[in-house]
């Protein structure tokens, strides 16, 4: 890590011809368990990733904000503090969460300073690693250090949401930023979605994330449908549950008791986010008991009725998802979002899951799947560039 911050460090001296004050890290995130519930305000149990954002950024006395993004080659300036409501086309639309986050930050009634900023990513773009939210919060962060305020965890997941959803005009949950901010180094975050408690849980440190890249992509249609169909099943089931407010509120006993009022693909719906709910909570119980067996299981069970039951998977991930299971020292697996495959895999046996996970997707599908190997780690945060050299 420390050879990332070194670099950003170079790049911004070579660009800006000065020293950084300050750098930011701002890492992606994966959702083991539980992230397709946000809608119904599930539970769900995540962790940051070691793929990151990077910011290297000094003061201005101009209001300017000038930003160097090296993944881009482009540069862009904005002016504060007069930042209208808009979506700016100046240097791509990259420059959108920036100017969103100062936006978003000024409507909060912080007082912003300009900066020099240079950004370096290694976290893929579009893959559903929160790489925008990695990037709006990488700039909150900054501004905190630089302007000399401190946001809570909770407001600073509010204020990237915010950023992305009225700003920038994205589809934006809360959870995604959350899990970015308040993660820990090998733990994993444990979310309530309706009221953002969380725990903190130990993951053995001999375990390791490899994210396998199916290659398919444009799952936004099937989960905007899936909280459709959620939204149509709670409206269906409230007059038998007046107490419910989402399907999160509904126990198992109640949803076999009262399935039938559903149709055939809303009772499917609703059966996977009941169980997931119930799973989520159970992968915590297995983690506070150090039972990586059953949170094994629970992975899998997962992807079973996320096939199934809300039919947001695909043949690629199927056949992964089944080689990890039988691959031995794979704790678990299931799919996660933007294509990928999610294994938790003990480290002695990387080398063995990855190998066979590559034979049997050549075989079908004549290539490599791309994969990442990671640890979790902590969430965004800054830390003094002096300090890091």
């Amino acid at each position: 890590m420390s050879t990332k911050v070194e670099q950003v460090q170079h790049i911004f001296r070579e660009l800006v011809e000065r020293n950084p004050s300050m750098i930011v890290r701002a890492p992606g995130v994966v959702k083991l368990l539980g992230g397709e519930l946000e809608p119904s305000e599930g539970w769900a149990l995540g962790g940051a990733i070691e793929a990151a954002v990077w910011l290297a950024a000094a003061p201005t006395t101009d209001n300017r904000v000038t930003v160097h993004a090296l993944n881009f080659g482009e540069t862009a300036a904005f002016q504060l503090p007069h930042l209208e409501l808009f979506a700016s086309s100046v240097g791509g639309n990259w420059i959108n969460y920036p100017m969103g986050a100062a936006w978003a930050l000024q409507k909060a009634r912080q007082a912003l300073v300009g900066m020099d900023a240079v950004l370096v990513s290694d976290l893929p773009q579009g893959a559903g690693l929160g790489s925008s939210t990695a990037v709006t919060l990488a700039f909150i962060r900054a501004w905190e250090a630089l302007a000399g305020f401190e946001l809570d965890t909770l407001s600073r997941a509010h204020l990237a949401q915010k950023t992305e959803a009225d700003y920038v005009g994205a589809q934006a949950g809360l959870l995604t930023p959350f899990v970015c901010a308040a993660s820990h180094a090998n733990q994993l975050i444990f979310v309530d979605g309706r009221t953002f408690t969380h725990e903190l849980l130990p993951l053995p440190p001999n375990v390791s994330l490899v994210l396998v890249d199916s290659g398919e992509r444009g799952q936004t249609a099937v989960w905007q449908q899936r909280a459709r169909e959620c939204a149509e099943a709670t409206a269906v089931l409230q007059p038998h549950l007046p107490h419910i407010k989402t399907l999160r509120d509904v126990s198992s006993d109640e949803l076999e008791l009262l399935g039938h009022h559903l149709p055939e693909t809303l009772r499917r719906r609703a059966s996977h986010v009941v169980g997931e709910c119930a799973r989520v909570q159970a992968a915590a119980t297995a983690l506070r008991d150090g039972d990586l067996a059953a949170l094994g299981r629970l992975l899998r069970q997962s992807h079973l009725s996320a096939r199934d039951n809300y039919e947001c998977s695909n043949p690629a991930l199927d056949l992964l998802a089944a080689t990890a299971w039988a691959t031995l020292g794979c704790v678990g697996a299931k799919l996660g979002s933007g294509g990928f495959l999610q294994v938790l895999v003990e480290d002695e046996a990387v080398p063995q899951v990855i190998e066979a996970l590559n034979k049997v997707f050549v075989g079908e599908y004549g290539r490599t799947p791309p994969s990442l190997i990671t640890k979790f780690t902590n969430g965004a945060g800054s830390e003094s560039a002096s300090d890091a050299s």
